[in-house]
């Protein structure tokens, strides 16, 4: 009897956040959730193997058509309409499911697909890794296989995402300032000088 390869990390960091993706993959695996997924991914740097990363960075690629028929009713006079409230709140409701209260060290991004994704980055994504689907659910395997090849491979291994023109915005994915101006709230730069 043959025995499956099993992930094994050295830094207690890299451990801690397998743990909470374990989890997180296990309530996507069962479904029940305000969304209806279609596809995971993982980027960032756990996924390019760095020692002690900050967080877990994990997106969600939803079906829209599916996600809207969850929350589609039929009236008193049996004309169909939608919980619109209802489909509003699925993202944060999603959220909430899959991650604990204030737990920082993951990072859900959801959005209805991978390039629309990459388009509202304000910068691009290094690597990412389709780990998840509804027809492919062996995201242990994946997940193992991505870290075998880039062991015997080295780095740049997975395709480079590309640059966005604009920052993020309907995705709820990773936003950043650009340049020196004021910054959203109007006010000015902090080493500004005062105006006339």
């Amino acid at each position: 009897m043959t025995g499956r390869k099993r992930l094994r990390f050295r830094s207690k960091r890299r451990r801690f956040l397998y743990s909470k993706l374990v989890r997180i993959m296990e309530r996507v695996d069962q479904g029940h959730l305000p969304m209806v997924i279609k596809e995971v991914y993982l980027f960032g740097g756990f996924l390019r193997n760095k020692a002690a990363p900050t967080d877990i960075d994990i997106l969600l690629i939803y079906d829209s058509d599916a996600t809207l028929q969850m929350y589609e009713a039929v009236g008193a006079r049996g004309d169909p309409h939608w919980r619109f409230w209802e489909v509003r709140k699925s993202p944060s409701r999603l959220r909430g499911r899959l991650k604990r209260n204030a737990e920082r060290t993951v990072d859900i991004n959801i959005c209805p697909s991978l390039e629309e994704f990459q388009r509202d980055l304000a910068y691009s994504m290094d690597v990412w890794l389709s780990i998840w689907t509804p027809e492919s659910r062996d995201w242990r395997a994946t997940l193992l296989d991505h870290f075998e090849r880039s062991r015997l491979a080295g780095p740049g291994l997975l395709q480079r995402g590309r640059p966005g023109a604009r920052s993020a915005s309907r995705c709820r994915s990773p936003r950043r300032y650009r340049g020196s101006g004021p910054a959203s709230s109007g006010r000015r730069p902090r080493d500004a000088a005062p105006r006339g």
